[in-house]
């Protein structure tokens, strides 16, 4: 399991955001370092996507402070982020449907790593292979089926050039067979140096890729350390788990890491 690499990259101060009386952020702060590889979880509505949407510009705070690679980004669009080095998925895929997957992946290197011409060809084709997607590389976005289509998300946004990759549930709906490859990709791509902030409900890829789980729940994290200390919290557990949950998942879990497929689904 790999270990953070690095200085802080990502710090959030005392951030808050509400929708009305749903409170999403409620003074959350964390901090991400160069190359760590991160997983979060917590019940729907505990405000995870909308943790990505603060960190990606996507939202404004109410209150407190996001500073990335040393700098407040705080007041900053998500266009500008994304050019700094913050790139994110989606829950939902969101491909352009009538162009190829290698015209997708052009926009986001040309747009988001402001490559020009044959470097953007050349760095589009390399994220393709890193993300196994070069062999559909003329298919329209369209007609892939949801494991591609995934893998297509991710290859947007590593496109993009990040020093962070925020990826929202992209191994839902996959079975396990695809979501070990899921893993694999994951893996590959934080091995290049990336950090990775994982969200996600399939809890044994989590616990076969990352080596830092935070929980998070009404807005505010209420675990935070090694996924099996953080799974074996009774707060953990109470609010999101379960405690026979949690007993499959570490059976789960190892097996994944091998690389072998579950059977008992």
């Amino acid at each position: 399991m790999p270990e953070p690499a690095g200085p802080d990259l990502l710090r959030l101060d005392g951030v808050c955001k509400s929708f009305g009386k749903v409170v999403v952020a409620d003074r959350l702060s964390l901090t991400v370092g160069a190359g760590d590889l991160v997983g979060i979880v917590g019940p729907n509505g505990a405000g995870k996507s909308s943790l990505f949407g603060l960190i990606a510009g996507d939202l404004r705070p109410s209150a407190g402070q996001i500073v990335f690679a040393g700098r407040p980004v705080t007041r900053l669009d998500a266009t500008a982020r994304c050019r700094m080095g913050i790139g994110r998925t989606f829950q939902v895929p969101r491909p352009f449907g009538g162009m190829t997957v290698l015209e997708n992946v052009l926009v986001a290197v040309q747009q988001g790593a402001g490559l020009r011409r044959r470097p953007s060809y050349a760095a589009a084709a390399a994220v393709l292979d890193r993300t196994g997607l070069l062999g559909d590389a003329n298919i329209p976005a369209e007609r892939l089926g949801l494991l591609s289509r995934k893998r297509l998300e991710v290859a947007r946004a590593l496109a993009t050039g990040p020093d962070l990759l925020l990826l929202d549930e992209v191994a839902g709906g996959l079975t396990d067979p695809e979501v070990a490859e899921l893993v694999t990709i994951v893996r590959g791509i934080s091995a290049q140096g990336v950090a990775v902030v994982w969200i996600e409900h399939v809890l044994h890829a989590l616990t076969a890729t990352v080596h830092r789980l935070l929980c998070l729940a009404g807005g505010t994290f209420i675990g935070d350390g090694a996924p099996a200390e953080v799974l074996a919290l009774p707060e953990v557990r109470e609010v999101f788990l379960g405690t026979e949950v949690t007993a499959s998942l570490h059976q789960a879990g190892p097996r994944l890491a091998d690389g072998q497929d579950r059977e008992d689904r």
